[in-house]
Parts: structure tokens; sequence; C-alpha cells
């Protein structure tokens, strides 16, 4: 599986640990309305392109685009080091990795792939999917493919403390036109261990939907000291400094 990784700005870090120690959360989503696979995406392409720019403020992101993985059915997938996926569709059997699309002459509909040059993608058939980071973190985004209204609303949720959630764009689209949506969010400074995308149910309806090119940032853990504590620690290197000079003056 391939992980692709993004610089951040030392300077943006900086001050980012210099903040609160939590900051709200901020959502990024565009929606295309999209006649075939390769069809132009503007709007989610420049929601994604924000969301980077936002998590390079942040820290250094990872990017999984699932080529390379094992296809078919999945249980606890590993996509990244203490990063997992599960999840289970309308039937409730396991979700799927695949490189072709379900329904090959509407693939819209169903999802597909949204990687440059690759093809592999997970499928929902509805239910849901759900990325488990060991270590937590404060920023998750991906591509969703196939969305459609004509089933109930589709969604991320998760918990920072409080359960929270952000919804999945569907305005425009139907039981026989879909869309390609990006949808993210950072919430700075918190430590979010459960992410799960929804995607309906038998009873209430279901969207068979693509995920792919997911981003996350890992919540960086505490290993330096705080603002205050290394003012303390280098006011006392310099009055250290004066007392040996002036003892070293006497001396002399």
């Amino acid at each position: 599986m391939r992980l692709r990784s993004k610089v951040s700005s030392t300077i943006f870090i900086l001050a980012a640990s210099l903040g609160p120690a939590s900051a709200s959360i901020i959502t990024y989503s565009g929606e295309d309305i999209v006649a075939s696979t390769t069809s132009s995406h503007p709007n989610s392409a420049a929601a994604a392109a924000s969301f980077d720019s936002a998590v390079a403020a942040l820290g250094t992101a990872s990017l999984v685009t699932f080529e390379g993985a094992t296809l078919g059915s999945f249980s606890n997938l590993t996509i990244a080091p203490g990063a997992t996926l599960n999840g289970t569709d309308i039937n409730g059997n396991n979700q799927t990795i695949r490189n072709t699309s379900n329904s090959p002459s509407f693939p819209t509909l169903d999802g597909y792939n949204t990687t440059v040059g690759g093809s592999y993608f997970v499928e929902m058939q509805a239910g849901t999917l759900t990325f488990t980071f060991s270590s937590g973190v404060e920023a998750f985004g991906a591509y969703l493919s196939g969305v459609q209204n004509f089933y109930p609303s589709e969604s991320i949720t998760f918990s920072d403390g409080t359960s929270q959630l952000v919804s999945i764009p569907e305005v425009g689209t139907s039981g026989s036109v879909g869309a390609l949506d990006f949808v993210g969010f950072t919430d700075a400074g918190e430590s979010i261990t459960s992410i799960t995308i929804n995607a309906g149910s038998a009873s209430t309806g279901a969207d068979y939907i693509g995920v792919d090119d997911v981003r996350f940032l890992v919540t960086p853990t505490s290993g330096a000291p705080e603002p205050g504590s290394v003012g303390l620690a280098v006011s006392g290197s310099i009055a250290l400094a004066f007392f040996a000079f002036r003892r070293r003056a006497a001396q002399a």
C-alpha cells in the first residue's frame, strides 16, 4: 500500500504549538456532478487543495491511495502504521477493495478510483467504514464518489470528547445522477481515535460509494517543554553562565 507525505512548514508548526491546546472544527467540502470518471471536478479539487494547505500548517500528513492493497473483502485492514480500517455493508458483510466499479456501466453512481494513474479504491456497499488510529488524529479527509441524495443523507461521524457529524454534500444528485465529493475537517489539538463514514442501511435506504485518496494527520505527541518552561530553561542557562563568569573573574 502506498503512502505519500506532504512537507509542513516549520514556522506554522511553531505558531500552532504556541496557540490554544484545542481549536474548533473546520470543515472543507466540495461537490461536482460528474458525467464520467474522467469529468473535471473543480469544486472537490479546490476543497481538497484547501484542506491540504490547512493540514500542512499543522504538520506532515499521510495520503493513502489503496494502490497495492489486496483485492476483495477485508477485515481490520492496516492502511498505515497505527491506522486500520474495517466496516460492514448493507448485508452485514465486510467492505471491499476493488480496482473496477461494482457497476461498470454506471461507475459514477457506484464509486470508482480517484487516484491519478491508479485503479484501487474502497467500495462501500452502503453501511459503514471505520478508520481507527492508535495515536489519534487531528485532521481527516477523503474523496467520495458515486454520492446520491436518492438515499438518506450520508455523513462522517467521530468524537473529540463530543459527538461530531460532518455532512457529505448531495445537492443536485438523484437516483440516476451521482457526484464526486471531497470532504475533510481539521480539529487542531484533538486526538481522534475513530472516524466513521456512513452510507445508509437496508432499512433507511443505501448508497454504494467509493472512498479513495484518504488524508489524515496524526496528532503530535508532547515531547517539547511548554513555551513557559522553555523561557525558564533559557533564563536559567543564562544566569548560570553569568555566575560562572563572575566566579572565574574573582579567582583571577
